[in-house]
Order: C-alpha cells, then structure tokens, then sequence
C-alpha cells in the first residue's frame, strides 16, 4: 500500500523505515508467493497490475479491520492517542484552525497535533504525496486523489486605513472604479485569496499588469500594519480583520461589482488508510463545520 500510495519503492520505503532493497526483496517474494505479477515498472514510477488492483482492494480491508480492532480496544480503555499531521493555508490556520482543535481536544485530549504552514497549492501537494494527514484551504482543489469537504463561506474586502480619503466614507460597498487607482498590497504567489482576486478582476477584463502594485506580503498581520500606516489598501478574508474593525483601527469594504466570496475546505486523500485517530478527525470536522 506503501508503493501504490507514492508510486515510487524509493520513497515508500522512506515511509516504512525500510531499505530500499529489502522493501524490494518483500514484494518479490509476495510475488512469488502468489504466482503473480503485482507491479509495474516504469523506472521510477511504480503502477498496480490488474493482479496488484486485486489484492490491493484486499489490503486496504485488511488493514481498515486492524485499524478498526485498535480502534475498539482504545475505545475500551478508554483512550485514544496519538499525533495528526496538518497542512493549512494562512487564513484557515489563523481562524478556523484554533476553534476546531480546541474543541476536537476536548473531546481527545491524548492527541497531539503537528501543523505547518504552506500557501493553498503547497497545502494540496503535501496532502496527495502523502506528508500531511489533512489539509484546510482557501480554493477548492481538482484532483481525483483528494477527498473534499466544504466547511464555510468566506467574504473578501478592501481595508483600508482610517484616515485620508476614506476617513469619512460611511458606506459599506464601493465600486471598482472607485479604488482602482490606489496603491495595493498583494498577498503572495499562490495564496488563495490573491488568485481570487486577480481572477474576479480577470472577468471584468482587468488585467493584473493595471494593478498600482506596491507590495506582494505572505504574512496577513504585515499586510494589516502596512495597510494601518498608509502603504496602500488590500483585499483580504473579512475573517482576518474582525478585530480591527470592532477597535477601529482599519475600515473594509466590499467592493460590489467583483465576485469575491469562496469557500474553505477540508481535504485529505482518498486512498488513504485512516487511523482511528485520523477518522475521528474527519468525523469531527464534518459535524464542527455546521458551526462555522
């Protein structure tokens, strides 16, 4: 499972702590035992026979029923331990991240958790090369390895400081036209919510090249303070500056003639073989989500 999950004896023997000749070795004589060919290949990219799909239907059964065994003794005892590994774009690790853990902890207070920080594309490639248990994100990914899950909707505004020309605009929605000449603040390559923004501008026939770019920031508390000290304006997730507009210290505006709402998500791969650990993360979420 191992092999089929990296396609690659190389890295799957990483995984296992295994030599790659003696990882080589087992397959031959599973090989031998069965009387049949269960891998392909290709120099260094390793694919399933007929023979391999076969009985790797069986081992992901077989290894889902000892997983389940563990599961139930924990169960038993009374405990369930462990550590998970999570990949979660900036947004979603700022402020959906803390609420889901704390209450997942309480419910598991043995678990432990390993989280990292990647942009939205990062988040998906440490997901599909099997690095990290799950991931949350800002876009939703295509790609048939990937399990996906809707969590909630996000809004994207303009901040700006409290002082200049917006000082005295009272009202909640500007248009395009109306802030296309200020200065921006960028997120960086590959952020979700850069990528929705110069798409949304995209659709209006505005090209990113007309940006008055000043700077492109992958830190959402640099983009605050340099937005607070009058570098220029942003497009953010309304979620990261709720509590700059309850003090008053930044103003957001919807900018009403750009599409600017997502969705988060929860992903992790299909294929997998879940912990019991793993599963009962999964199934937290899926309930916690209404609450977002």
């Amino acid at each position: 499972m191992a092999i089929t999950k990296h396609g690659s004896f190389t890295r799957a023997a990483k995984e296992l702590y295994l030599a790659q000749p003696t990882l080589t070795g087992h397959i031959q004589a599973l090989e031998n035992e069965l009387g049949t060919v269960l891998l392909n290949r290709h120099g260094k990219m390793v694919t399933l026979t007929e023979a391999g799909k076969i009985l790797y239907n069986y081992a992901v059964n077989i290894l889902n029923i000892r997983e389940q065994a563990l599961f139930s003794l924990a169960q038993y005892e009374g405990r369930l331990e462990g550590e998970l590994t999570i990949a979660a774009s900036t947004v979603p690790q700022g402020y959906i991240l803390p609420g889901l853990l704390a209450a997942f902890n309480h419910a598991y207070p043995h678990i432990s958790y390993a989280i990292r920080q990647y942009d939205s594309r990062g988040v998906v490639e440490a997901i599909i090369s099997g690095i990290m248990d799950f991931g949350f994100v800002g876009t939703r990914p295509v790609y048939t390895e990937l399990e996906v899950l809707e969590l909630c909707e996000d809004h994207l505004v303009l901040i700006t400081p409290t002082k200049g020309r917006f000082k005295d605009i009272v009202a909640k929605e500007l248009t395009w036209k109306q802030v296309k000449d200020e200065r921006f603040i960028l997120r960086e390559e590959g952020s979700a919510t850069r990528d929705l923004f110069l798409q949304a501008l995209k659709e209006r026939g505005i090209g990113a090249e007309e940006l008055r770019l000043v700077a492109s920031v992958e830190n959402p508390e640099t983009i605050k303070g340099c937005v607070r000290e009058g570098l220029g304006v942003a497009i953010v997730s309304q979620r990261t500056v709720r509590e700059e507009l309850s003090l008053g210290t930044l103003k957001a505006f919807y900018i009403s003639d750009l599409r600017l709402r997502r969705h988060f998500y929860f992903i992790c791969h299909k294929n997998r073989v879940l912990s019991p650990i793993a599963r009962a993360f999964r199934d937290f979420t899926t309930r916690y989500r209404q609450g977002l």
